[in-house]
């Protein structure tokens, strides 16, 4: 396993870990939310092989969620139009 992957993998850990039951979702999708969040972590710690299109579609979840549990306030970007 490469330090990146094991970056990721604790990223994905800590970002499963935050998931409260019901956040933005019922509890059950949450918590298959989680499992994959869980799962896809566990794979890149065992040093498994996994297509780089899931790779990117779990970072790409694990940031949006990220970014919703950020309690800090939110700013409109430069370009877009209120």
């Amino acid at each position: 396993m490469s330090r990146g992957e094991a970056e990721e993998a604790d990223v994905l850990h800590a970002v499963a870990g935050l998931l409260p039951a019901g956040f933005a979702l019922d509890s059950a999708s949450a918590g298959q939310v989680r499992a994959v969040l869980y799962a896809t972590a566990n794979e890149l710690v065992a040093g498994r092989g996994m297509a780089p299109e899931i790779r990117r579609a779990v970072r790409g979840l694990a940031n949006a969620l990220r970014a919703q549990m950020d309690p800090r306030p939110r700013h409109a970007s430069p370009t877009s139009s209120s």
